[in-house]
């Protein structure tokens, strides 16, 4: 082949489909998916801690964890120790809600990427705007991903807290310490359900309103997302 003559290197065929399959998934998030998790989030993030403990119980024949501070002041120290199911099993529903949004917005995000045109001169106003979706997107998963990162360090500090009121039965103070870490878990979830219903809104408002350029970002045909 002669050295002035260009190779010619055509997409190949596993990757459009991959790609179409992509845009499917996309469409079938934006139209189904989202939409269902935002409504379940609001749902979630109403939930007083109260609520939130009569819905979730420590097992089947077992008594619920109180988190008044009084109840910990006078709980024996075997139960004391003992981790909060309620809490646990919260926090398992939490690291799956983060496990679902990366991997609905990463499919999203994937569609887009495959979908950015060669670069050209001029008229690229559609790609600086599947550029700039890509990055949101992008930060959205690095938030969640750190989020499921850390959800160990309340059971860090809980433990700390287990460990000195072992050592120290007689200062209560530490008992009322450890209530507050659980409280305070407890309003991390309330505000973890509206976060997740806040975020998935507003990134789904943004790519839906964009979606014509994120699915044509050079031509001017319609969007057919809807």
């Amino acid at each position: 082949m002669s050295k002035n003559t260009p190779t010619v290197i055509k997409m190949d065929e596993q990757v459009l489909k991959y790609k179409e399959d992509l845009y499917e998934k996309t469409v079938h998030h934006l139209k189904v998916t989202i939409p269902k998790k935002i409504a379940e989030y609001q749902a979630l993030a109403k939930l007083n801690r109260h609520d939130l403990e009569n819905e979730q119980q420590d097992g089947q024949n077992s008594k619920k964890r109180k988190l008044e501070s009084e109840d910990y002041v006078l709980m024996p120290i075997e139960d004391l120790i003992k981790t909060n199911h309620v809490i646990w099993e919260t926090q398992q529903k939490l690291k799956k809600a983060y496990i679902e949004l990366i991997e609905i917005f990463s499919v999203i995000r994937g569609w887009i990427s495959l979908n950015v045109p060669r670069i050209e001169d001029g008229n690229n106003f559609g790609v600086d705007v599947q550029e700039d979706i890509i990055t949101q997107v992008t930060k959205l998963e690095e938030v969640y991903t750190t989020l499921l990162d850390s959800s160990e360090n309340y059971f860090a500090s809980r433990a700390s807290l287990v460990k000195k009121i072992l050592k120290h039965k007689e200062i209560e103070a530490y008992r009322y310490s450890l209530a507050q870490v659980d409280e305070k878990e407890f309003i991390r979830f309330g505000f973890s359900y509206f976060d997740l219903a806040n975020n998935y809104a507003t990134t789904y408002s943004l790519i839906v309103k964009n979606f014509a350029k994120l699915e044509t970002p050079r031509p001017t045909n319609a969007s057919n997302i809807y």
